[in-house]
């Protein structure tokens, strides 16, 4: 109850703030009319723009409503005049009106059109978009028409884009070298536990997605969560009138059988926008791993060797359903729904040998029978979007969203000698339920300041919750007995409200900025099944940004920016559960967790398609992936610990480079070089540990046109040593090739797409050297390698844009709220 009243407060609030921001802005004249078709009839959405008679300035654009009506409010005194038109007629203009102090009401300005005199004739008209495009605040990644990634996820798009590193094994996404990411869906933020994001990524099928953004400057509208800063994927959105979609079917292999369906729909008309999408993945993967960890202990050397040869397999269900309804040309409601059904199963075989002294003492064999990991999502929004006028607008949102992990594990081991005689068996199941919720309010308001300057502001609530059930049981006399050291239970709560406000001012056709500034005040209460919590902070930081972009000529352009942001510690960082990775390997929770903050400075130049941009990060208490980062080992049992800890600071210096070519009509290359140089301030054991390296990744695409309608793509990536963690990973390379056949006028495609062909890409080779001497040495390979076939057909009206799609008056909001 009081969380419900501090909700319905805040936004009663910030609504009486907005409205009043609104009609403080000032009154002024209407004038408003109607359009109609040569025939007399209301012609509705039709382009009707309001002029300065003085110096033929535009002033408003907007479209004219169902029954052919528009209308201007606001408008300051002065001579002006009203243009219309609509495809396929003549552009017409009516008599001029005077707007006084006596006379604010202007008569109803009426506006026939008339055809044009030729009638327009289909084209087909062929526009080459560049795979990657380094815009001011982000890099766009297209890839609807991409060959290789057929029949993949969006997790295999993110492992071949440039500057970004994914942890499969981790759950985690670095950009640039930097964890924190957020995701976002067609602009709406998922709010996913970091736990669950890569699981769900590769869960999305690329056959679906239109392009991925990656924002490494977020406006002050955007959360500060989140060092690395968003990946926006947008998902198939087809802005056509009437019924239209497309439909795919993928089959393939590689160490295992892959395959994938899907289909996503359209329905508009003029008040209406009726979307969604299904898709379903299966893959089957083998995935071997092996570690090796060495250490003094009493004047000799005690080394265990272990490894783990899993074979797992992932089935994903993925529905998004959403409707946009039009009350009228200013007003627009929205509802979303979506979910995912994640089921991950595994069979392991696992084995560990411990040496002392170079001499055999104990060898360990075990098996997870099966090991289970069931993620499930579902979330609600509804959004609603009112335009008081052109370039005013208001937004509300509001979420709900639900993840439920379930994590059940059985192993069975067997302990021998060093005379391979058997010791004794041992069985031990663990479970883990993990169910998380989000409730989100948000508000944002846009206006215009004058014809040079508008403003964004609002605020957002977020309530967030969830629980950590851990628990172990030993077969011990024919019965499973609760092995307390090993079982937990934590339930934490997260409330963040959020104000931000910003100004974005052009000046001119070259300069522009804009300039924010966010707060965030975070309430977190961490806590057993006891009455006192084991963490209860409460802290506010202010997040200011900064973008300044200069068009040198026609053909150049730089861009200068500035953001703070912040990294909170995930849910399941916080959370001191245990579970097992082998038997000498376990992962743990770290309660002690602090937030991460960072201040990033970030240069870019822009030359015809061709782009650079280098950036500067220091991040204070960096927060490094439990999955990656050693801990301590137990010297007694010979057991590594994996653990999160805060880094006392990273330094971050990257650069990037952007080379699109096109060598002939027929063979285009997209090149990506990408520097990163990294130290590392940190402590193992109380000792000081001071790491730097530079990493270097390049990676090109090139693109083939054949005859008959057939293409080629081919993909290759390498990077030097890097770090994930204090962890030294060693360099890799990927491959990847495509080709594809338009069939039926480019409405069927089939495409047969191999995917990191030399088994390299997702081979991790890594290597830690701690205090003592002690070394740590772990490889992974999840065995991506497949070979796809695809078949995509586009079905329905692809041939005529409706009013809603023109870039004047409400569309461009309409978007927004969509996007």
């Amino acid at each position: 109850m009081p969380q419900s009243i501090f909700i319905m407060r805040f936004a009663s609030r910030l609504l009486s703030l907005l409205f009043i921001a609104h009609f403080a802005h000032g009154q002024g004249g209407t004038v408003k009319g109607m359009v109609r078709d040569p025939a007399g009839n209301p012609l509705p959405f039709a382009n009707v723009s309001l002029w300065r008679a003085q110096d033929s300035s535009m002033v408003r654009a907007t479209v004219t409503d169902t029954s052919g009506h528009y209308s201007f409010t606001n408008i300051t005194k002065g001579e002006y005049y009203v243009t219309a038109s609509f495809t396929g007629m003549q552009q017409v203009a009516g008599k001029f009106i005077e707007i006084s102090t006596d006379k604010t009401e202007i008569d109803p300005v009426i506006i026939y059109l008339r055809r044009t005199e030729a009638e327009l004739q289909a084209a087909q008209v062929t526009v080459k978009r560049l795979m990657v495009e380094q815009k001011a605040d982000r890099l766009v990644i297209q890839v609807k028409n991409g060959i290789v990634q057929a029949g993949g996820t969006a997790l295999d798009v993110l492992e071949r884009s440039p500057g970004v590193t994914v942890d499969r094994q981790g759950n985690s996404i670095a950009i640039n070298g930097k964890n924190g990411v957020n995701v976002m869906i067609n602009g709406k933020i998922s709010y996913m536990p970091v736990e669950a994001l890569v699981p769900y990524l590769g869960g999305i099928s690329a056959g679906t997605i239109e392009k991925i953004e990656l924002i490494t400057t977020p406006p002050a509208k955007y959360d500060a969560q989140g060092n690395a800063g968003y990946i926006n994927i947008v998902l198939t959105h087809d802005p056509h009138t009437g019924f239209n979609g497309s439909y795919f079917l993928t089959a393939g292999y590689g160490k295992k059988e892959t395959g994938a369906a899907g289909m996503n729909f359209n329905y508009r008309s003029a008040r209406i926008d009726l979307y969604g999408n299904y898709t379903f993945n299966h893959d089957h993967y083998i995935q071997p791993s092996s570690g090796f960890v060495q250490f003094a202990k009493a004047g000799g050397m005690v080394a265990t060797t272990s490894f783990s040869d899993r074979d797992a397999i992932r089935q994903v269900h993925n529905l998004r359903l959403g409707l946009d309804y039009r009350l009228d040309t200013a007003t627009t409601i929205g509802v979303l729904v979506a979910g995912y059904n994640n089921h991950w199963s595994m069979l392991a075989r696992n084995g560990s040998l411990v040496t002392q002294k170079n001499a055999t003492d104990t060898l360990i064999h075990s098996k997870d029978d099966p090991e289970m990991n069931l993620w499930q999502n579902l979330m609600a929004n509804i959004n609603f979007q009112h335009r008081f006028q052109p370039g005013k607008t208001l937004f509300i949102d509001l979420n709900y969203i639900y993840y439920k992990d379930n994590n059940p594990n059985t192993y069975s081991t067997d302990y021998y000698n060093g005379n391979k005689e058997l010791l004794y068996h041992e069985d031990v199941r663990s479970g883990k339920i993990t169910p998380i919720q989000f409730r989100v309010l948000s508000a944002d308001y846009t206006t215009p300041l004058g014809q040079k300057i508008s403003m964004e502001a609002g605020g957002k609530v977020s309530l967030s919750s969830f629980t950590n059930d851990v628990t172990q049981d030993r077969w011990q006399q024919n019965a499973w007995v609760p092995d307390p050291a090993f079982a937990s239970y934590y339930s934490l709560k997260e409330n963040t409200g959020a104000a931000y406000a910003s100004l974005i001012m052009k000046w001119n056709d070259r300069l522009s900025m804009t300039a924010g500034l966010r707060y965030e005040y975070t309430s977190s209460d961490l806590r057993t099944r006891q009455p006192v919590p084991v963490i209860a902070r409460k802290y506010g930081e202010l997040f200011p940004s900064f973008l300044l972009s200069q068009k040198l000529n026609g053909d150049s352009r730089i861009n200068l920016s500035y953001s703070r942001r912040i990294t909170r510690p995930g849910f399941n960082d916080l959370a001191p559960f245990t579970v097992f990775f082998d038997p000498k390997t376990f992962f743990a929770g770290n309660p002690t967790l602090q937030p991460a903050i960072a201040n990033t400075v970030q240069a870019g130049y822009a030359f015809r398609s061709y782009s650079f941009t280098i950036s500067y990060t220091h991040e204070a208490n960096s927060i490094d992936n439990f999955y990656f980062q050693p801990q301590r080992i137990d010297t007694s049992s010979n057991v590594l610990y994996l653990s999160s800890r805060n880094f006392r600071y990273q330094r971050y210096l990257t650069a990037g480079l952007s080379l699109p070519f096109t060598l002939t009509r027929w063979w285009s290359l997209q090149n990506n070089i990408n520097g990163d140089w990294r130290q590392i301030s940190t402590a193992n054991e109380g000792v000081p540990v001071l790491l730097q390296n530079f990493a270097l990744s390049l990676n090109s695409t090139q693109r083939f046109v054949l005859p008959e309608e057939f293409s080629i793509e081919l993909t290759g990536l390498y990077a030097t040593t890097s770090y994930l963690g204090t962890s030294r990973r060693k360099p890799y390379y990927q491959v990847d090739a495509g080709v594809q056949k338009k069939l039926k006028g480019g409405r069927d495609l089939l495409r047969l797409a191999g995917n990191d062909i030399f088994n390299s890409g997702t081979y991790l080779q890594l290597s830690d050297m701690l205090p003592g001497g002690a070394t740590v040495n772990r490889t992974f390979n999840f065995g991506t390698v497949a070979y796809r076939l695809t078949y995509t057909h586009n079905f329905g009206n692809h041939a005529l844009k409706g009013g809603r799609e023109r870039s004047t008056g409400a569309e461009e909001e309409l978007k927004r709220v969509r996007n």
